[in-house]
């Protein structure tokens, strides 16, 4: 028997077997507990519609892979620092980034930073401060987590972060060209369809929700793939350096962002940045509006805040990796 029929019937346990660009890959015969099967496939990414770092909207080809169905939550970072002993980064520094609602009236100029307040023992088990805790807050997103603390979390189930095309691929749900995970209706302004800062940020949250803050995880509709949350709550770490024209010169196949050195954030161009998506609870229509699927953040991979956490995805088998 030739080398490549054993290897097939060694595999057939697994699953159906399918070549791509030189590549084996494996089609799923169990999907792991929590995770929704993506398939391969294409879509558009970006938004001509969007903020200069969407565009231009262009052609996606994606490998198929397992995302998380919802964001990691504190019951289950628990568990990884009670079976691993792991510190995360805002313990170990003792303070993090807590959003304090500013005393503004309307038509007072916008400083974000000064919303934005270092609190000492701020951390993911004392989202507000060392008087909070997650007590009764189990099932809701871990925060104050770093792009490291999210990456070790991942890495220790085997799993990684999923790179922007992932994410916004997952995001859209199947549906090609909309704004939204749910389409381009503005059902949210007046639907509970995600987490997301109702009224004038951020001189006043109508709250319209109940939350105004995170929310338990699958509070609100998940998208046509199953996926809770995949826009708003919190934003997400991906694993891309972040470069606001990145996709003027993207690779059409499993793009992964550029390198570290090459990262650029204009307001801070000596500072590499990792992505977020997906959006928080403190996104507004008349702010950020990180809610939509196609839009983009960058964020220092060190820093931690009361409205960031993520999710995990494992990736297709290639046998010749």
């Amino acid at each position: 028997m030739s080398n490549w029929k054993q290897l097939i019937g060694g595999l057939g346990f697994i699953g159906a077997i399918f070549v791509i660009d030189t590549q084996v890959l494996l089609e799923p015969a169990k999907t792991p507990e929590g995770m929704i099967w993506i398939e391969n496939g294409s879509f558009i990414m970006g938004s001509d519609q969007g903020l200069l770092d969407e565009r231009p909207a262009h052609k996606v080809n994606l490998n198929g892979f397992w995302i998380d169905q919802y964001e990691v939550t504190n019951a289950e970072f628990v568990k990884f620092v009670t079976e691993t002993g792991y510190e995360s980064y805002s313990e170990e520094v003792e303070d993090s980034l807590v959003f304090v609602s500013p005393y503004l009236t309307p038509g007072q100029p916008l400083r974000p930073m000064s919303w934005w307040k270092l609190v000492a023992n701020a951390d993911w088990q004392h989202p507000e401060g060392e008087q909070d805790s997650i007590e009764g807050k189990e099932n809701h997103p871990v925060v104050h987590v770093t792009y490291e603390d999210a990456s070790a979390y991942c890495n220790w189930l085997d799993k990684e972060l999923p790179t922007e095309a992932q994410f916004e691929y997952a995001a859209r749900g199947g549906l090609e060209g909309e704004i939204y995970s749910w389409g381009s209706q503005p059902r949210h302004r007046h639907e509970a369809m995600t987490n997301h800062w109702q009224g004038n940020f951020p001189y006043h949250n109508e709250n319209s929700d109940g939350h105004a803050n995170t929310a338990p995880v699958g509070s609100f509709p998940p998208n046509n793939y199953g996926l809770y949350d995949i826009t708003g709550n919190v934003w997400e770490w991906v694993s891309d350096w972040y470069h606001p024209n990145y996709y003027s010169n993207s690779p059409r196949r499993n793009p992964t962002g550029v390198p570290r050195a090459e990262s650029l954030d204009p307001n801070e161009p000596t500072l590499p940045k990792r992505s977020i998506r997906g959006g928080s609870f403190l996104c507004s229509e008349n702010y950020c509006s990180g809610f939509r699927v196609s839009a983009r953040m960058p964020a220092e991979p060190s820093s931690s805040t009361n409205h960031t956490g993520f999710r995990c995805v494992a990736n297709r088998v290639s046998l010749f990796r």
